[in-house]
């Protein structure tokens, strides 16, 4: 994988393939490994990137690096390091949140953009029960309830290949930076940034989520000036994931018109 340093820190992400870029963000826990399906598919025509954020897969400074540096980061990688001009961007659940950043701080750097089972803002009661969940992690045998609920939540069948894989992988992280990462995703609202995206916008959400809720999708959909939604059905949190053919068509349909 190429690595770019970033305030001392080695950045990993992966490069394939020719033509416009094309840059996926994976989720809270996640890594660049997320998009595989993704990346085979767009390298055919694309120029295609997907990047381990800090404290995920290989990248380090995770316990140093916050969330309000991403931004930040990928400006760096993309724009200074990279020189890339116009960039599709397409990021699911906590990557949705760095690309609607990004959107919104450096607008003339996106060409189109696509979030996945995502959020801007919630009200505290939302907060909360997020919080609560996640709160298992300190309870006696806590990890294995908090990941079990969170599989739950995103309406993944507990017993198929997704949601084992999930459990393996989720498990793998440091679980004090995944619990500080996401309480600091819970007080920081973006819907006041929403107006500076000017980029056509596709929001994607799956229809059994639960974690993220349809309101949430919804939410965004209003508060963008270009945008559609599309909820994808029999599927929850992670569309990438459960229906990638699908998810495929949805994306190329999009930023190829």
């Amino acid at each position: 994988m190429p690595v770019f340093t970033y305030e001392g820190f080695e950045i990993h992400y992966t490069r394939e393939g020719e033509g416009a870029p094309l840059l996926f963000i994976h989720g809270l826990g996640g890594n660049s490994i997320n998009w595989l399906y993704q990346r085979n598919y767009f390298k055919q025509n694309y120029q295609v990137f997907a990047i381990d954020l800090p404290g995920h897969g290989k990248s380090a400074g995770g316990d140093v690096l916050t969330f309000h540096d991403y931004h930040v980061l990928l400006h760096e990688l993309l724009v200074k390091e990279l020189q890339l001009d116009e960039i599709y961007l397409c990021g699911i659940s906590m990557g949705g949140r760095v690309a609607l950043d990004f959107a919104a701080r450096y607008p003339d750097h996106v060409k189109k953009l696509v979030v996945a089972d995502t959020f801007v803002g919630l009200d505290e009661d939302e907060k909360r029960r997020r919080k609560a969940i996640f709160d298992l992690i300190y309870e006696p045998n806590g990890p294995e309830r908090w990941v079990n609920t969170v599989i739950d939540e995103m309406g993944l069948d507990p017993q198929g290949a997704i949601a084992k894989g999930f459990h393996r992988g989720i498990l793998d992280n440091q679980l004090d930076f995944m619990y500080k990462l996401f309480t600091s995703l819970l007080e920081y609202d973006q819907r006041h940034l929403l107006s500076n995206v000017s980029a056509p916008a596709l929001i994607l959400h799956g229809e059994r989520d639960r974690f993220i809720p349809l309101a949430c999708s919804q939410d965004i959909h209003r508060r963008l000036m270009d945008a559609e939604l599309t909820v994808i059905p029999d599927c929850g949190h992670l569309p990438n994931v459960e229906k990638p053919k699908l998810f495929n068509e949805l994306v190329e349909g999009f930023i190829s018109r």
